[in-house]
């Protein structure tokens, strides 16, 4: 649950709990994503309004993971913004279902239990993705006539997309910056590149996930790459470390 709300939290917890749920609350979204990072959930409940990063920003940050296991977490947005434009950015986004507050037990129970057992979240996912598209055309077509709609139509960022942007020359990384990395990150980077997600490269190497990203991002800022999703990306790719080395 990510909330800054301690009562909302709490009412959360208390509902989930009595099912059996084993529910964490994180504050604000950089908490939540640290906490993701460290455990394996079976699904987010995500408020919109925080400080900081805001729900919709957390949203973007889990479904563009790098990890299937992360971006695979079926998201539930849990807020008090109750406009369409909120709602269907929601779904565009990747959220399952978006509740308003304030919100009943048995719709949060219902809505939990069909994300995690409803089948894959990636097919939930595309057909949240269509159903948000589908109202966002009813309502353009609706609005057609020049009145105004009940709010601002914001920039949604899986369907307003800027011109094509020229191509831009390939990554790359200064191989002496990589040579002076200690034998330990050379090895956690060697097993990033050979294994298809960090979970199994922490594995590999017997160490947590949380170390391996927390190692990640010290190696991030060694090469100066902007983050630890682009250096995974390129460790694969082989543009840190060529095949073989």
């Amino acid at each position: 649950m990510v909330d800054d709300e301690p009562d909302i939290a709490l009412i959360v917890r208390v509902t989930l709990e009595t099912d059996g749920y084993e529910v964490d609350v994180a504050s604000d979204g950089e908490m939540a994503l640290s906490m993701v990072d460290e455990r394996a959930y079976d699904a987010v409940l995500l408020d919109v309004t925080m400080p900081g990063m805001d729900g919709f920003e957390v949203l973007t940050a889990l479904k563009s993971d790098p990890e299937p296991t992360v971006s695979s977490i079926p998201v539930i947005m849990l807020t008090a913004r109750t406009g369409d434009m909120d709602r269907i950015r929601g779904g565009i986004e990747g959220a399952l279902h978006y509740m308003t507050k304030p919100f009943s037990g048995a719709d949060l129970r219902a809505h939990l239990s069909r994300a995690i057992e409803a089948g894959g979240e990636p097919d939930q996912r595309r057909a949240a993705q269509r159903a948000a598209l589908e109202e966002l055309a009813r309502l353009e077509r609706g609005n057609s006539g020049g009145a105004e709609l009940g709010t601002a139509r914001p920039r949604l960022s899986r369907l307003d997309r800027p011109a094509p942007a020229p191509p831009i020359p390939a990554p790359s990384v200064d191989p002496v910056a990589v040579a002076a990395l200690s034998d330990k990150q050379q090895e956690l980077l060697t097993a990033v590149r050979d294994t298809p997600t960090v979970q199994e490269a922490a594995e590999r190497l017997a160490v947590s996930r949380s170390n391996v990203y927390a190692s990640l991002r010290r190696i991030a800022r060694r090469l100066g790459v902007p983050s630890v999703p682009e250096l995974v990306a390129m460790t694969r790719e082989g543009v840190v470390l060529p095949a073989g080395d």
